[in-house]
């Protein structure tokens, strides 16, 4: 009962409204309650007919396309989507710049630091001392959490882009 009503995308309502019997039947006829009697059976085989041959996967796949004869899309609706997943796939990618261009900063003072430390015998070892922290503080690459939300920032400005292309194709 539960694979027709899904299959035909019917509401307990609607199904037992078909098969004039209560929606509390279906309900507990679905919920294994009660039993299927032969009335309601023999009310539900025609729509048991048209239903394919059960899937031996766990995910039905999605099919390709709409039936023949189906509305065309609200081309404002999707365009207004396809500017709005733009949008924010540009303050993704803003941000995942931010973060890029931290790290190449980074690189750039790990590279001058050896030249950049004050010698040992700096004659203010105060100012040595804070300078060779300061200079280290720069030099400090991303954090694992930093190069994470990176990456993560690029795949979800991607997946943005991806779908504001199939939009604009619609």
């Amino acid at each position: 009962m539960a694979r027709i009503r899904a299959w035909f995308g019917l509401q307990q309502q609607e199904l037992a409204l078909y098969l004039g019997i209560s929606q509390q039947l279906v309900h507990s006829i679905e919920s294994g309650r009660q039993n299927m009697g032969y009335l309601v059976a023999d009310a539900m085989l025609p729509l048991a007919r048209q239903l394919p041959e059960p899937i031996t996967q766990l995910d039905e796949p999605l099919p390709a396309a709409l039936p023949p004869g189906s509305p065309a899309p609200d081309a404002g609706t999707l365009d207004f989507r396809r500017r709005v997943c733009l949008q924010r796939a540009a303050k993704l990618r803003a941000q995942a710049g931010q973060l890029a261009r931290r790290a190449h900063v980074a690189q750039r003072w790990q590279l001058a630091l050896p030249a950049l430390l004050p010698p040992t015998d700096a004659p203010d070892p105060e100012r040595a001392a804070w300078l060779t922290g300061w200079l280290h503080r720069r030099a400090r690459p991303l954090t694992a959490e930093e190069v994470t939300r990176w990456r993560l920032l690029l795949a979800q400005a991607g997946a943005l882009e991806a779908e504001a292309a199939l939009l604009a194709a619609s």
